[in-house]
């Protein structure tokens, strides 16, 4: 059998492990629900045919402390056995010993009326409590060894879930069913007979389903010690020893003391809303109360772990607590029996979910393989306490004649104090969790090879720069994974209102002025073996492609010896955080739950991974982001061609919404088809072949090097798609001052081409007389628009760097979802249509940094 690091590095758990887990789930589920079932019978039989005694009114708290014993008594050898034998050969023996005892206690039932039969019992009651203390740590021990760590958060949450909905169910159908009984016959003893007999039944299935369960190895370098049976707080100094463990069990304990108290104060809350307790009502009302807050407890603990699935997350546990003493307050404050009041218990047993699941999974993930079934038997022994002492305060409450109403306000108290502690532990993982609760709503993240993230060591992520939420949106795409510390300027850093944020999620300072001292801030903590998070571009662009890459991560790396993993953030330009249509957050949003997806690289050495290495990854990663988009499935596939052209030029920013595109070239050409499939994919705009004077402020042009001369000067924008990498007179860089590109004087055009589609050249080459068209080229072998040019981006109030829509002697930036490789001939560029291996080649042509195409 795999051991948990093994598991862990498998993509897919094997369906003998899901099979196993699935049969434990079902297990533990009908072990809850039966000792609970049995529970709830003896509660109703008891008020019934001892109502006038003090053992019938307050049965609830006999049985609360009876359950809790045997996990005090026995917690140390119990543990040892788990620890010791195969935990599947444990949870076997267990179901034979369940069996025996449904036996005994249908015996006792069966003999009705003979004196002390409720007090038989009540003993049967207790060596069924014996069977679930030695079944509680086998069954938790062995889901790590049938999941291993990474996926023990969901595992444990679905353990914890069904553990819960058997308690709640159990509670439930034992109280309906002895109310309905109990209505049909009037035989008290009966109503609880004919039920158990069935459960004895359904003890067989468990049995069965005990024995499916995949075999795991026994350990025998786990040795008994003299005296072992009786070091009744061993477990408990293993608990203790470590900090981590300690506080999580302290945790747990106090959940089950909450849990506890409430289903003593709902049996209290029943009698005040069925006083008469010599009908069924009682009964069937306490078991609605108990479905009522098994409903909040099993969604809660769904959520927490669907959310604790690929990490477990710490941040729900304060929010829990903070849950809990708001469910308090409002069962306590509702009118007694309202609709409000049962929404509180709803919500406080939610609350408990989100609370208990990853407590539970974190003390399990941190313990030492050998010790953990003896770690889970102490837990026990301290919730066995916990609900002793709530057993106690309950019955003070309960002495002192307050009402449930004022019960729930005073649990409220000292939940409110714990809280506050947990807030006070874990802060870091509070604010991360609400951070990305944050990002996800907003944003549909999804990571893309994650798993390529190295599992040890520093690493230095390096995504291209979109936007103002790429850090949380790289944070979100990390979250299964190790945490991931980001790079930020110091100028922002030092923000009074910002600084206790930043330094509380392990932002890394560096400033703008002193590059060795950011550059060793960042090495040393690539050094310690951190992932930390920089973006190379230094800037967020404003034209939709990637901005030359500053060359200080080399040394970074190099001098922290991380290796590198590059990262494309896909699908981000154009949300309300990015720069598309020229500003900053005044855009209304597309959509919520904006899609984004996050592409990882393939690690690279810390020597290997220069500027011009990386963003070729990048270009790669963008590429094989772009060929997976769901676009592609509203093209026609007789015309990927002109689809594959407009997708990549609406990723970048040149069009303004009620943009009309205007083809000059003739119908049927790629250009002409291109200009027509940008109408379908950016919304808003429309297509025109020829020009009107009603959209004459509106008109994109869009011409190649033989149309020129149909070009006016008056549109707003004009491109020239060429097929020649001979240039054209090109725009010069913006001036530092200037934010639009300048009117250029007109310069001899090159010699006429031919069109991509091998038409002849006829019309007069003659360029317009006003500003000059962004150039762009388009392969002639493929019909593949490959670079273009874009008006230079304003720069924003403040902002000192410039970025470059277009350069002299260029054929413009690569497109995005390309993927270049530099050759001595020129460059070969790939990647330009999904499933295809057309490529195209630019003889003489190179990259400079910025990500121009030169001549």
């Amino acid at each position: 059998m795999p051991d948990s690091a093994a598991l862990d590095s498998l993509p897919h758990l094997p369906r003998r492990n899901w099979a196993s887990i699935v049969f434990v789930l079902f297990v533990q589920a009908m072990n809850s629900f039966s000792d609970n079932f049995v529970k709830m019978l003896l509660i109703a039989l008891s008020i019934i045919i001892a109502k006038d005694s003090w053992v019938g009114r307050h049965m609830e708290l006999w049985l609360g402390a009876i359950f809790s014993l045997p996990y005090m008594i026995f917690a140390p050898l119990v543990g040892y056995w788990s620890d010791r034998f195969s935990k599947r050969k444990v949870i076997v023996w267990m179901q034979v010993m369940q069996i025996i005892c449904f036996i005994w206690l249908s015996l006792a039932l069966w003999m009705q009326r003979v004196p002390g039969s409720l007090e038989i019992s009540l003993v049967g009651f207790f060596v069924l409590a014996v069977q679930a203390a030695v079944l509680s740590p086998a069954k938790m021990g062995i889901m790590k060894e049938l999941a291993g760590s990474r996926r023990l958060g969901r595992v444990s949450g679905w353990l914890q879930v069904t553990m819960l909905a058997g308690i709640l169910g159990g509670m439930w159908a034992g109280g309906i069913w002895y109310g309905t009984e109990y209505e049909k016959t009037h035989d008290a003893w009966r109503s609880a007979l004919y039920p158990l007999i069935v459960i004895s039944i359904l003890g067989i299935v468990e049995l069965i389903a005990a024995i499916c369960i995949q075999t795991t190895p026994a350990h025998p370098e786990v040795h008994w010690r003299k005296g072992m049976a009786w070091e009744h707080f061993e477990s408990l100094k293993i608990v203790f020893r470590r900090r981590s463990i300690r506080l999580a069990a302290l945790g747990v304990t106090y959940f089950w003391f909450i849990s506890n108290a409430l289903s003593f104060i709902l049996v209290t809350l029943t009698k005040e809303l069925h006083p008469d307790t010599g009908h069924g009502d009682g009964p069937m009302e306490l078991a609605k109360v108990a479905g009522i807050l098994g409903i909040g407890v099993i969604s809660g603990s769904f959520f927490a772990s669907h959310v604790s699935r690929n990490r477990i997350e710490l941040g729900l546990i304060p929010l829990g607590g903070f849950g809990l003493v708001a469910g308090l307050l409002w069962s306590g404050l509702a009118p007694l029996g309202s609709s409000w009041m049962y929404a509180g218990i709803i919500f406080t047993g939610a609350a408990g979910g989100c609370f208990m699941v990853p407590l539970y999974a974190f003390a399990q993930d941190k313990a030492e393989k050998q010790e953990k079934a003896r770690i889970h038997a102490g837990m026990n022994l301290m919730d066995c306490l916990g609900t002793l002492v709530a057993v106690a305060i309950v019955a003070l409450m309960k002495a002192a004649n307050l009402s449930a109403s004022t019960q729930f306000l005073l649990l409220a108290i000292p939940t409110f104090f714990a809280a506050i502690y947990i807030t006070r532990l874990l802060p870091q993982d509070l604010v991360r969790f609400l951070m990305l609760a944050a990002v996800r709503f907003l944003y549909k993240v999804k990571p893309v090879h994650a798993d390529r993230i190295p599992e040890t060591g520093g690493v230095l992520l390096l995504p291209n720069h979109v936007s103002y939420v790429d850090a949380l949106i790289v944070g979100a795409a990390t979250a299964g994974r190790r945490p991931v510390r980001f790079v930020m300027w110091d100028a922002l850093y030092n923000l009074w209102w910002l600084k206790w944020l930043m330094r509380l999620i392990g932002t890394v300072p560096i400033s703008a002025t002193r590059a060795k001292d950011a550059i060793r801030a960042v090495a040393a903590a690539l050094k310690e073996g951190e992932i930390v998070c920089l973006f190379p571009e230094g800037q967020i662009t404003r034209h939709g492609m990637i901005n030359e890459l500053r060359k200080g991560f080399e040394l970074m790396a190099r001098q922290g010896d991380a290796q590198v993993v590059p990262v494309y953030l896909d699908g981000l330009y154009g949300s309300i955080f990015s720069f598309q249509g020229g500003k900053f957050f005044t855009k209304r949003p597309k959509h919520l739950r904006y899609p984004v997806a996050v592409h990882f690289g393939e690690p690279l050495a810390p020597r290997a991974a220069t500027a011009e290495v990386v963003r070729h990854a990048m270009l790669a990663l963008s590429s094989e982001a772009f060929l997976k988009r769901k676009s592609w499935l509203h093209a026609e596939t007789h015309d990927l061609v002109p689809f594959a052209n407009a997708l990549r030029l609406a990723e970048i920013e040149w069009h303004h919404p009620g943009d009309v595109f205007l083809s000059l070239e003739p119908e049927g050409t790629i250009i002409h088809r291109t200009v027509k499939a940008l109408t379908q994919v950016i919304p808003g705009t429309k297509f025109i072949d020829h020009p009107t004077e009603a959209h004459a402020t509106h008109i994109v042009a869009f011409c190649s090097r033989n149309t020129l001369n149909q070009l006016t000067g008056q549109e707003r924008l004009s491109f020239c798609f060429d097929t020649s990498p001979s240039p054209l007179p090109a725009n010069p860089p913006l001036p530092p001052t200037l934010t639009p590109p300048p009117s250029l004087p007109a310069t001899a055009p090159s010699p006429p081409q031919p069109t991509v589609d091998g038409s002849p050249s006829t019309a007069n080459s003659s360029p317009p007389t006003g500003p000059l068209p962004l150039r762009g080229y388009l392969d002639p072998s493929t019909g593949i628009l490959l670079t273009t040019e874009v008006p230079n981006p304003p720069l924003p109030k403040g902002d000192k760097d410039q970025q470059l829509g277009q350069a002299p002697h260029t054929l413009g930036r690569l497109l995005p979802g390309l993927t270049i490789a530099s050759t001595p001939e020129g460059v070969t560029i790939t990647s330009l249509l999904p499933d295809s291996p057309l490529t195209a080649t630019i003889p003489g042509a190179k990259m400079d940094e910025q990500g121009f195409l030169m001549i």
